[in-house]
């Protein structure tokens, strides 16, 4: 398995969490992406965005650390969960051959 389609299969499957089909991108431009939508539920839709990160399965305790830190800093840090969560789940997708 390549590192780009790792990278691909996540950015495809994260984008889909938030009702949406992203182009093909580079990483860091979907981080910037990922960070955005999440200040966006941060701002807008709280309880979509705990709903997400259930979901999702995030790690409540990396998600507290999360919010603990000064408002500018939360959407940055959740969007850096919600992609190594999504990446671990790809690896172990790949991993067993699906």
């Amino acid at each position: 398995m390549e590192e780009k389609d790792l990278i691909n299969s996540t950015i495809a499957s994260s984008s889909q969490l938030f009702g949406e089909e992203v182009q093909v991108m580079e990483k860091e431009m979907f981080l910037t992406w990922l960070r955005e939508k999440v200040q966006d539920l941060l701002d807008h839709d709280f309880n979509r965005l705990v709903g997400l990160l259930y979901r999702i399965d995030v790690y409540e305790s990396k998600a507290r650390e999360c919010f603990g830190k000064s408002n500018k800093e939360i959407a940055a840090c959740l969007a850096e969960l919600i992609w190594e969560r999504q990446l671990q789940k790809a690896k172990s997708r790949f991993d067993n051959g699906q």
